[in-house]
C-alpha cells in the first residue's frame, strides 16, 4: 500500500473509531499508469461484512434495468402510471405526495429512484423489469452475480421500514457489503469511458455516463456535502439503525478517481449529548468525503497545502437570528429570541406565505387547487433546484400537488409552472399574499416586518415563489396562528378551533391544508434537521423545504420555520413554533451548506426540548411514530 493510501486509511479508521457505532467501509482508487494501463487499489475496514443495503441497492437495480434498455427489451421513453395502491407502506420519495394517475417515462422513474430514492418509482421500475423478464428480483440478482457482487442478495422490492423495530433482523431483507458496492461503482466509473469495461456490465459507455449523471443529482448528498473540488455521484441508504452512503468521487473534468462505500451500523437513537445519533453518521459521511478529496488533491498537486476544515461552528457574528415560543394549555405564549428583531430576505419561507394565500382562496374558488399545472422543458431549464428539474417531457399535476412539491422539496420547476397556471386564472399571487398579511395584522401586530415585493424571477428560480423580507419574530407569530387555527395546540372542539383560527385570520380549512403540505417535507435540512427520531420514527413536525445540501452558498442566506409538538393529544400537550435565518454573508466562499443544516438543526432541537416532557418522549423510541 502506498504511503498516501496508508495515510487515508489511518484517517478514516480514526474517524470510525471515534463513533459510537460500527463503521464498515471501502475505498477503491481509479486511475491509469503512464503506460495507459488501469491501476487500482483498495483500502477498507469491515468491508466484507454482509449488511442491510436499504436504498444503496438501487445502484444495482438501476444498472440491471439499463442492461435491458441496452439490449432493446426496455425503452426509456415508455410510460408508467403511479397508482394509489403503490403508496402503501412507502416512506421515501416525493411521488407519495401527489395524486394517483401521474404518468412518467421509465427514464424519469429511474431519475426519481436515484434522486429522491422514491419507492413508488422503484416499484414501477421493478414492474417494467418483470414485464420483460418474468421475475424482476431474479433478474437483478443475476445481474449482481454477473457484476461480481457475490455477497449481495435482493429479497424485496422495497423495505417497509415503517413496520420495522430498531432491533429488526436482516434475514428477509436485501443485503450487501461495502466491498460489493465499491466494486460495482469502480466498474461503473471505468465503464463510462471504456467500452470493454462497459461490455462487462452489459451496458454502453453512454448508458454508464447516464447512470453517473443520475447519481450526481441526489437530493441529499453527504459524501460531497463539504467538498469543493471533487464532485460526488452518490446514493444513500436509510434504515432505522443503519445509514449508508456510496458513490463515485469525480474530478472536475468528470473522470472517476475513487469509489467510496460507507455503512454505519447500530447507530444509537440518541447520543449521550442528547443529539440524534443519525447526525453523527451524516457528519461522518461528509468528513470521509472531504478526506477523499484531500487525498486526491495531494495526489494531483503534491505541493498543495492541506485544506483547512471550514465546517467549524459559526462565529457569533454568523449565528442565525432565532426566535421561538412554546404553546401550552393555561399559559400565555411568550416569544424568546437570541437577538433583537432581525429583518432578512424571505429566502426559503416565501412559499409558506404563498401556500397560506392559495389555501385561503379555496372557499371562494373551490376549483383553484384542481387547476392543471403543466411543467415544461422551459420550466426545468429555468429551475436552479428541485428533484424535477432533470426530468424529460412534460408533466401535468394538480395545483395542490404542485404546491405540495414546492413546500416539500423547493422544486423550482413546479414553482415556475404553478405561477404560470395562477396567472392563466388571473390570480395575482403577490396581491393575494399582501391581502393575507393585511388581514392577519388587523387584530394584532402580526406581521409588522413582513413585506412582499414581487414574484421570484423564473430564470434561476429556487422554488420560493416570492421575493420580500420578514423577521423570525413575525414568522413565529404567523406559525402560532397557523398551529392554533389547525388545531395543533389545544384539544378543543372543532367549533372552538374554527373560531380561534378565524380570529387570527386563517380558516381551519386553510390551516389544515397547509399543515398537510408541511408535514410532507422530504429530508428536512433546516430547523427540523436535528429533531429526535430515526428512520420513519420522528417526533411530529411541520416545516418547509428551504435548504439543499448540494447548495454551496446563498447570498441571501437561508430561512427556516418549524412547528413541533409532543406526541399524543390530551391535557398538557404542548407545541413549539420556531423561525430562524442563517445569513449567507459569512465572508467565506466555503460557507458550505452542511454547516447551516447542522446549526439550524441544533436550534430546532433546543426549541423542541423547551416542551414539557420532550426529553422523555425523545427517548421513548416506540412513541416517535409521527
Amino acid at each position: 500500500m502506498s504511503a498516501d493510501l496508508q495515510h487515508l486509511h489511518s484517517q478514516i479508521s480514526d474517524l470510525g473509531s471515534q463513533q459510537p457505532f460500527a463503521v464498515h467501509w471501502q475505498i477503491r482508487t481509479l486511475g491509469s499508469s503512464a503506460s495507459g494501463r488501469r491501476t487500482s487499489a483498495s483500502i477498507g475496514q469491515g468491508e466484507h461484512n454482509q449488511l442491510a443495503s436499504f436504498s444503496t441497492r438501487k445502484v444495482s437495480v438501476l444498472l440491471a434495468c439499463l442492461a435491458l434498455v441496452h439490449r432493446g427489451d426496455l425503452d426509456l421513453d415508455q410510460r408508467l402510471i403511479v397508482t394509489e395502491e403503490m403508496k402503501d407502506g412507502v416512506q421515501a420519495g416525493i411521488m407519495r405526495n401527489v395524486s394517483s394517475g401521474v404518468e412518467l417515462s421509465l427514464e424519469d422513474h429511474l431519475r426519481q429512484m436515484m434522486i429522491s430514492s422514491d419507492n413508488i418509482c422503484t416499484q414501477l421500475v421493478f414492474e417494467a423489469i418483470a414485464e420483460v423478464t418474468g421475475d424482476a428480483l431474479q433478474w437483478v440478482n443475476d445481474y449482481c452475480s454477473w457484476a461480481g457482487m457475490l455477497a449481495t442478495l435482493h429479497r424485496e422490492i422495497f423495505p417497509r421500514s415503517g413496520d420495522l423495530k430498531w432491533h429488526h433482523s436482516i434475514d428477509h431483507m436485501t443485503v450487501t457489503t461495502p466491498d460489493d458496492q465499491a466494486r460495482l461503482l469502480s466498474l461503473l466509473g471505468e465503464a463510462a469511458a471504456n467500452h470493454g469495461v462497459a461490455d462487462s456490465l452489459y451496458l454502453s459507455p453512454s448508458l454508464c455516463r447516464f447512470a453517473v449523471g443520475l447519481m450526481r443529482q441526489i437530493h441529499t448528498p453527504l459524501l460531497g456535502a463539504n467538498a469543493s473540488t471533487l464532485k460526488f455521484a452518490e446514493k444513500n441508504g436509510r434504515g432505522l439503525r443503519s445509514l449508508s452512503q456510496v458513490g463515485l468521487a469525480l474530478a472536475p473534468e468528470g473522470a472517476a478517481v475513487a469509489a467510496v462505500a460507507v455503512f454505519a451500523e447500530q447507530i444509537p437513537t440518541e447520543l449521550p449529548s442528547g443529539r440524534p445519533g443519525r447526525l453523527a453518521a451524516y457528519e461522518l459521511f461528509g468528513r470521509i468525503g472531504r478526506a477523499v478529496e484531500q487525498w486526491h488533491l495531494e495526489q494531483s498537486h503534491p505541493s498543495l497545502e492541506p485544506r483547512v476544515d471550514h465546517t467549524t461552528q459559526p462565529t457569533p457574528e454568523e449565528s442565525p437570528a432565532f426566535c421561538w415560543t412554546t404553546l401550552t394549555p393555561g399559559t400565555t405564549p411568550r416569544q424568546q429570541t437570541n437577538a433583537p428583531t432581525t429583518l432578512h430576505p424571505l429566502s426559503g419561507v416565501g412559499k409558506l406565505l404563498a401556500a397560506l394565500a392559495i389555501a385561503g382562496t379555496e372557499t371562494e374558488d373551490p376549483h383553484l387547487l384542481e387547476t392543471p399545472v403543466m411543467i415544461t422543458a422551459e420550466d426545468r431549464s429555468a429551475a436552479a433546484v428541485g428533484p424535477l428539474r432533470t426530468h424529460t417531457g412534460e408533466l401535468t399535476l394538480r395545483l395542490a400537488d404542485a404546491m405540495a412539491l414546492v413546500i416539500a422539496t423547493s422544486d423550482a420547476a413546479a414553482s415556475v409552472a404553478l405561477r404560470r397556471a395562477l396567472k392563466h386564472r388571473q390570480y395575482d399571487l403577490v396581491e393575494a399574499v399582501r391581502s393575507l398579511i393585511e388581514s392577519l395584522s388587523q387584530t394584532a401586530p402580526m406581521l409588522e416586518q413582513t413585506v412582499v415585493t414581487a414574484e421570484e424571477e423564473a430564470q434561476g428560480a429556487t422554488g420560493d415563489l416570492l421575493i420580500g423580507q420578514s423577521s423570525p419574530q413575525d414568522l413565529v407569530r404567523l406559525l402560532t396562528a397557523l398551529a392554533q387555527a389547525g388545531g395543533l395546540t389545544l384539544p378543543t372542539s372543532p367549533d372552538a378551533q374554527e373560531e380561534q383560527g378565524s380570529a387570527a385570520g386563517i380558516s381551519r380549512t386553510a390551516a389544515e391544508r397547509v399543515l398537510g403540505w408541511m408535514a410532507g417535507v422530504f429530508e428536512p435540512t433546516g430547523l427540523a434537521y436535528g429533531l429526535p427520531g430515526y428512520g420513519p420514527n420522528r417526533v411530529p413536525q411541520w416545516s418547509v423545504s428551504g435548504l439543499e445540501l448540494r447548495s454551496s452558498g446563498s447570498a441571501e442566506g437561508w430561512s427556516s420555520v418549524l412547528i413541533t409538538r409532543q406526541q399524543g393529544v390530551g391535557p398538557g400537550v404542548g407545541v413549539t413554533v420556531a423561525a430562524a435565518h442563517f445569513s449567507g454573508d459569512t465572508g467565506s466562499a466555503q460557507c458550505l451548506s452542511q454547516r447551516p443544516a447542522e446549526t439550524l438543526g441544533e436550534l430546532g432541537l433546543a426549541a423542541y426540548r423547551a416542551l414539557p416532557g420532550a426529553d422523555r418522549l425523545a427517548r421513548d423510541g416506540e412513541d416517535l411514530a409521527g
